[in-house]
Formats: structure tokens, sequence, C-alpha cells
């Protein structure tokens, strides 16, 4: 089952995202988290800027978006007006 969360709830970004990120190394700050899963990584700041890279790309969204974040399928979805991404967790 997916959550849906707001930058604006931020504890629970917090929290859903050190879940998410439990097969790799989360490092949290006042306004950001980040999380490595070796080559590949996320970032999400409090301000609204998401990045994302791996291998063979790179994203970035800055502004108002929503987390969708799917544990079971190791996914998490960026959602804004424009733009709607998926970064799936890295396995193993």
């Amino acid at each position: 089952m997916a959550n849906r969360i707001q930058l604006s709830d931020w504890d629970t970004v917090i929290d859903e995202l050190h879940r998410f990120g439990e097969t790799g190394d989360v490092t949290t700050g006042d306004d950001r988290i980040r999380i490595d899963f070796g080559s590949a990584h996320l970032e999400v700041s409090r301000t609204g800027r998401v990045s994302t890279g791996m291998p063979l790309h790179d994203f970035e969204q800055q502004g108002e978006v929503d987390l969708v974040v799917d544990h079971g399928a190791g996914s998490l979805t960026i959602d804004a007006d424009d733009v709607v991404y998926t970064f799936r967790r890295p396995s193993g």
C-alpha cells in the first residue's frame, strides 16, 4: 500500500524515507534527507528540492511536490503539477 505525503508534514517525510532507505545509508539534517544505495541516491529537502541519481540518469525537481512511498514495491514517486517520476530502490 502506498502512502502519499506532503513536504509540509516533514516529520512523516523523515519517518517514511528512513523506512524506505533501510537498505541504504540514510543521512538527515535539519532541512534535508539523503539516501545512498551504492551508485544510486535520493535526496529530498524541506524546501521542495528532490534529486535522484543512478548510473544512467539523474532527476531533479524544485517546487511543491507530493511523495508517494510504496514500501512493498520499493518505489518512491514524485508527483508534481508538471511531472510524475518514480525512483525504484535498488535491490541488494
